[in-house]
């Protein structure tokens, strides 16, 4: 199994600054329920925690060349989370970042955190200004590593009022970074 310098890369618009340092932080300080550590998953032995998470405001260095860093991280993650809100699907660096990590690592790693809007809005006439998912989110990629035609169903922790709520919305997502059944996970937290 390769190995990573990362467990996530938190994609953001910078709108969705606030949710961004809250995720990062949250996700961080996660505590994997004792039972679990250790416990083989795809993703190799359950760690007791969820280090290191990349947020860019907290982990990139002042350098020369933002894309070379953004693209050196992105190769160096093992997945990519996207907090998915009106300004991320509208945001050229998120399109980007998402992009560029489904080239890398593939579709299947990619999780998708919703905090505002609706999924697929775009498909509803006059409702596109509050879809949240970022085009490269929406699509497959390819034969050439382009967007395809191909439309994917991402299964979203979703951290809006009348979703998964910011606890169980985490869960998702550390069920997910983790290798593990949200069941199990959940069983073991309560």
């Amino acid at each position: 199994m390769t190995a990573y310098g990362y467990r996530a890369f938190i994609s953001y618009s910078h709108a969705d600054q606030r949710w961004g340092r809250w995720l990062h932080r949250r996700l961080e300080s996660y505590r994997v329920p004792r039972k679990l550590v250790g416990k083989e998953t795809a993703e190799g032995a359950v760690p007791a925690r969820l280090t290191p998470i990349f947020r860019d405001r907290d982990d990139l260095p002042a350098g020369a060349d933002l894309t070379e860093e953004v693209q050196a991280t992105l190769r160096d993650s093992r997945f990519l989370v996207v907090i998915c809100s009106p300004a991320a699907a509208q945001s050229k660096w998120v399109n980007q970042e998402v992009l560029q990590f489904k080239r890398l690592h593939g579709e299947g790693r990619v999780l998708a955190a919703i905090v505002d809007g609706e999924p697929f809005a775009e498909d509803k006439p006059g409702q596109g200004f509050v879809e949240c998912f970022p085009k490269a989110l929406r699509y497959r990629l390819n034969d050439r590593g382009d967007l395809g035609e191909e439309r994917t169903e991402p299964i979203a922790a979703d951290f809006r009022a009348g979703g998964d709520g910011r606890r169980y919305g985490r869960s998702k997502l550390a069920a997910g970074l983790l290798g593990l059944k949200l069941d199990d996970l959940v069983r073991r937290e309560a």
